[in-house]
């Protein structure tokens, strides 16, 4: 201010000049951070696309249940590893079987690399029926090595009311008197458990379904 003030005219106009070109360049530092920062944050922003419905990272119900193959199995020990979460039961002679093939073909397809950071598990919807002794021989007839969990009714019945499966008995003439009518819902859970994918048709196309246990992998 002192010397844009000065009687000198000379020491006037360098000084303007120099304040010039000082705003000058901040301008231009200014203009440039405008065309960086765009660059720096629209990766993180720029929504993933799946083949399944997106689930965007919503939260998911944390369970421990009982492993057919012995201790508990509890999700929040999963954290770290994408989980694939299938539910199913052993009665099932459609839609259930159809599913845990699926997922088997998938699991075949994964690479050793991929498998170390995925946790598979599917969760019985008739809790009378599937006790840990039927679930052991169900699975090793069909050579299914992933955990299957079952329960008391009063731990697993929070675990379809958050996942959407509202499983209900049906009356019909076999040994049991019932069956189970339940929608097939298959999530792909990420690192952090949050909930990324979900399949509603019980014979997703496998290879869809593989595209999006990966996206997640790379991603999440």
């Amino acid at each position: 201010m002192a010397c844009i003030s000065s009687n000198d005219s000379s020491r006037y106009c360098q000084c303007s000049t120099t304040l010039g070109g000082f705003v000058l360049r901040l301008q231009a530092i200014f203009l440039t951070l405008l065309l960086l920062l765009p660059g720096c944050f629209s990766e993180d922003e720029e929504p993933i696309d799946f083949h399944g419905r997106n689930l965007e990272g919503s939260a998911t119900y944390k369970f421990t249940l009982e492993d057919a193959q012995g201790p508990l199995w509890s999700l929040e020990e999963q954290k770290g590893k994408v989980v694939i979460l299938v539910f199913m039961f052993t009665r099932c002679d459609n839609t259930c079987p159809v599913t845990s093939q699926n997922v088997k073909m998938v699991q075949d397809t994964l690479t050793e690399e991929e498998l170390e950071k995925i946790s598979i598990v599917s969760v019985t919807v008739d809790w009378r029926h599937d006790s840990p002794s039927e679930l052991r021989n169900w699975t090793a007839d069909r050579g299914y090595d992933w955990p299957h969990l079952t329960g008391a009714k009063e731990s697993l019945d929070p675990v379809y009311e958050n996942y959407g499966v509202f499983p209900y008995e049906e009356s019909d003439d076999s040994d049991e008197g019932y069956t189970v009518a339940h929608p097939s819902p298959t999530y792909i859970l990420d690192t952090d458990l949050k909930g990324r994918v979900v399949w509603s048709d019980y014979d997703f196309p496998i290879d869809l379904f593989l595209e999006d246990v990966r996206t997640v992998l790379e991603n999440y």
